[in-house]
């Protein structure tokens, strides 16, 4: 049994720490039984122009050979033409699809034309892995995708526990640095940091690390233990993104290092407020006074049980089974 991840980029995303994941545990499940082949290939480059798309296509193209290959969603319709007609497996895992969320009329083109190959084939050997519930269904009742299953991000959660244990200070998490913020949040931080609130992004491009006209840094931790300390000793992390999220990876390892989440009730991430007894809420007004007056909700531990690695095999059961 071979087994393929396709996958591309110049930062460890939270979306490829998902789908890293999903590798890494069917691998694992699959060698209890059988022997197995793993092997990852990930383009360590972005692909911004057309030529450089296409370069994309045909390298995703030669390499989804294997008996099951985990795919993107930008390299999905290769893997698909590639495996057509003989019995090998597509996953394409899906983490979120928001037409408002600036893609370009060429992604705009290629997402139909997904969503088209995947109603008209029918194949169940050419699955949709969706990282939440909010998805799932969006992905089953929305765009008609006839095979949708679910595999949530999984974290070993004892990894987490030494951090719960941090002091909290007048620390404000802003999130991730990026376009997909609402850009109120600026404003905001601007009304935290003139109440004596220190507020900072973080971010994994170290180009972008920087002080910020006194209101906000944007921190490029050193390591992973730094930025996880760092959260942990803030009063709270903010998720409060314009786009329809998948989850947010970010929120999830705020809530395993005991810190706590307000953020916008909108889509995946909406699942992950509610399951969490997190604060969601409506517009910027109502996260400032969140913050001013202490209204927190401290995480709930089932969350955090629900959501650990050792679960991996109930999600991979039906997928495998199928």
């Amino acid at each position: 049994m071979r087994i393929h991840y396709i996958s591309y980029g110049i930062y460890e995303t939270g979306g490829y720490r998902h789908e890293k994941t999903l590798f890494d545990s069917l691998s694992h499940y699959l060698g209890q039984t059988q022997e197995i082949t793993a092997r990852l290939f990930r383009k360590n480059k972005l692909f911004t122009h057309v030529f450089g798309y296409l370069e994309l296509l045909f390298w995703s193209f030669l390499r989804s050979n294997a008996d099951i290959n985990i795919v993107t969603a930008r390299t999905a319709i290769p893997a698909i033409l590639r495996n057509l007609y003989n019995k090998k497996e597509v996953w394409i895992v899906l983490h979120n699809f928001d037409p408002n969320d600036g893609k370009s009329a060429l992604m705009k083109w290629y997402y139909q034309r997904l969503f088209f190959i995947l109603n008209k084939s029918k194949h169940n050997r050419f699955k949709v892995i969706a990282v939440s519930h909010f998805w799932e269904n969006y992905f089953r009742d929305i765009t008609k995708v006839p095979h949708v299953y679910l595999f949530p991000n999984l974290f070993d959660t004892t990894f987490y526990l030494d951090f719960q244990q941090k002091k909290k200070n007048n620390w404000v998490h802003l999130g991730q640095f990026s376009s997909k913020n609402d850009l109120e949040i600026l404003a905001l931080s601007i009304k935290l940091s003139s109440d004596g609130y220190y507020c900072y992004f973080s971010t994994l491009n170290t180009e972008e690390a920087r002080p910020h006209n006194g209101s906000f840094d944007i921190i490029c931790f050193k390591d992973f233990t730094e930025y996880l300390d760092h959260m942990a000793q803030s009063c709270c992390t903010l998720a409060l993104t314009k786009i329809n999220e998948g989850w947010n990876r970010m929120a999830h390892e705020s809530i395993l290092v005991g810190t706590p989440v307000i953020g916008y009730m909108r889509a995946g991430l909406g699942d992950l407020l509610k399951e969490s007894n997190s604060m969601a809420v409506k517009n910027i007004d109502e996260a400032y006074t969140c913050i001013r007056e202490s209204l927190w909700i401290l995480p709930d531990k089932r969350f955090m049980e629900a959501y650990d690695i050792k679960n991996a095999d109930k999600y991979l059961k039906p997928l495998c089974n199928s």
